[in-house]
């Protein structure tokens, strides 16, 4: 694990440096141009790229993707005072201008973008077999599918919104083509998603480090099941992983964004950035995968205040039980009892913190939704996956088990990890609830704003602006 960990580090700097350029070579107003008749000779140049689309795709997932829904939603205090993205966000009042974002938006294409010239070019160089082939194809579809789910999330409503979802998505891109595109519907959206990772899912090898594998397929295919409203597809999914002895759920609470650069990744981990911290006599090789976090949560820093706290609503809820560890350990309340009290959240407090994407705590929690959704929890199976959890923060036994409880749990188990604002969308569509922090919750602002380069694509749609009121 320790030299893999050195051999991504490695090709982080080497796809950036000029010995490179003719792998990759970026346009500052492009999507990352790869001129692929010469680009790619053969099948090592082939895995180079390959490790390229993982680095870039770690670029948007470091934080950054997971800071935008969790500001949106119910679990984020007000900015008082801080300029620029956030805040406007917050207040959902998002724009074309908002540059940082844009640039998350345009990392998940440029991943998507060396995804595609893969699956175009990968099979007629020097050198590929065909077991190379499949396992490089597969793992250029899983990106491209982690990708566009998560895109299609943030700039876009949920599926399930229209009855056919023919409301407007993201650009579709499939092909390393760079024609713009204009946005496909979001059933055409999910359907690409689904269909990209069933096709990883059977191509994929059981065992391939800390790239993805055929259990990483599996649990996002779960994720995307529970998004669109097919229980029963979720359920199996998540049993398909949790059934498979390769993951086991951390028996104590510890933070799953923590420096794990000795190689040792907690089990439940399923697909993982990782951070490395190795170092030489002669040089250092440093790669902070979880920056996006620690910028603008940290707490253990004297001289700095946090630029994302938590809200009153959430701390009270996950201090209510004191028995609770994720209470005790995630939260501290500061200038208690004044008019200026606020709450920090100390969960990503540390450097060269692992980025969980896939995890079985999340599995968890949707198999138990899903039976509760399914057949009441009639056996049993979801209440067990709760109380898991439970004991392992500290918490005595459910007897039974109600949507409720799920919903209660999951909140507590997954904030801050960019998971709340989606939750609340998807009962939305089902009519569980109507508002998020006292407004409707599929109001404009509740949909981040396009960047302004997608203008290029003539007759380009943006979505509504005038935030919610």
């Amino acid at each position: 694990m320790k030299n893999l960990r050195v051999f991504i580090a490695l090709i982080a700097i080497a796809v950036g440096s000029s010995s490179c350029e003719r792998i990759l070579d970026f346009q500052a107003n492009s999507d990352s141009q790869i001129p692929a008749d010469s680009a790619i000779l053969n099948i090592q140049d082939a895995q180079e790229l390959l490790v390229s689309v993982y680095d870039v795709a770690a670029n948007a997932f470091n934080g950054s993707f997971q800071n935008i829904p969790e500001v949106m939603s119910d679990h984020i205090a007000d900015p008082l005072g801080l300029n620029g993205e956030y805040a406007q966000i917050w207040r959902w009042t998002s724009s074309f201008f908002n540059g940082s974002f844009g640039g998350e938006y345009r990392n998940a294409y440029i991943a998507i973008y060396r995804a595609n010239t893969l699956i175009e070019e990968v099979a007629d160089l020097e050198g590929a077999t065909a077991d190379a082939v499949a396992r490089i194809t597969a793992e250029a579809k899983f990106i491209r599918a982690l990708s566009h789910y998560h895109v299609v999330r943030i700039w876009a409503l949920p599926y399930g919104y229209t009855s056919d979802n023919s409301h407007l998505g993201i650009p579709l891109k499939v092909s390393a083509d760079q024609t713009p595109q204009m946005r496909a519907t979001v059933g055409d959206v999910y359907a690409q998603i689904e269909q990209d990772l069933l096709d990883a899912e059977a191509d994929l090898p059981a065992s391939n480090g800390i790239f993805a594998n055929q259990m990483a397929a599996k649990a996002l295919l779960a994720k995307v099941y529970l998004e669109m409203g097919d229980f029963a597809n979720a359920k199996a999914k998540a049993a398909e992983v949790m059934n498979s002895g390769t993951y086991a759920l951390d028996p104590v609470l510890t933070n799953r964004f923590a420096d794990h650069s000795n190689g040792n990744l907690p089990a439940e981990f399923i697909f993982t950035l990782v951070s490395t911290n190795e170092s030489s006599a002669t040089d250092t090789i440093v790669d902070e995968r979880g920056t996006g976090f620690t910028f603008n949560y940290r707490s253990d820093d004297p001289n700095a205040n946090p630029a994302l706290k938590a809200s009153q609503a959430l701390y009270v809820e996950a201090t209510a039980d004191t028995n609770d560890l994720r209470g005790q350990l995630w939260y501290e309340a500061r200038n208690a009892g004044t008019p200026d009290e606020f709450y920090v959240v100390s969960k990503f407090d540390g450097s060269f913190l692992d980025v969980p994407l896939l995890h079985l705590s999340d599995l968890y929690l949707i198999y138990a939704e899903c039976n509760v959704r399914l057949n009441g929890d009639s056996d049993g199976t979801g209440l067990a996956k709760i109380n898991a959890l439970r004991q392992r923060a500290g918490l005595t036994d459910l007897s039974t088990l109600s949507l409720t409880d799920v919903m209660s749990e999951r909140r507590l188990e997954l904030a801050f990890e960019g998971d709340r604002l989606f939750q609340l969308k998807r009962q939305g569509v089902l009519g569980e609830i109507q508002t998020i922090r006292g407004v409707d919750w599929d109001c404009p602002g509740m949909v981040l704003q396009f960047p302004n380069f997608e203008g290029t694509a003539q007759g380009f749609v943006y979505n509504e602006e005038g935030g919610c009121n």
